[in-house]
């Protein structure tokens, strides 16, 4: 998947966020399940995943490229999104070509 860079303020004001909105980091979403990734353990027996139905946990990657590696290891089709906070609620965006 290429990722294209675009500035934090381009994407703000194409979702039409407000110029105060906080970029948070990336997450990994499920949207046939409408649940986040929020938690990835790996060990040498074994690997442990968590979601949750909502992006306040979810776990908060700052870089894109872990967050697709952790989204291609997720047995369920999973998007890696941009999340902002306005204040006032958290939104997400998914990235892609």
């Amino acid at each position: 998947m290429a990722i294209k860079e675009t500035k934090i303020k381009d994407v703000l004001q194409e979702l039409g966020l407000p110029e105060s909105s906080e970029f948070c980091g990336y997450v990994v979403h499920l949207p046939k399940e409408d649940e986040f990734l929020a938690i990835v353990r790996e060990s040498a027996a074994m690997i442990q995943r968590g979601f949750s139905k909502s992006p306040e946990t979810a776990k908060i990657y700052q870089n894109h490229k872990k967050a697709m590696s952790d989204a291609k290891h997720c047995k369920q089709e999973a998007i890696v999104c941009l999340l902002f906070d306005t204040g006032n609620q958290l939104v997400i965006a998914p990235i892609g070509d």
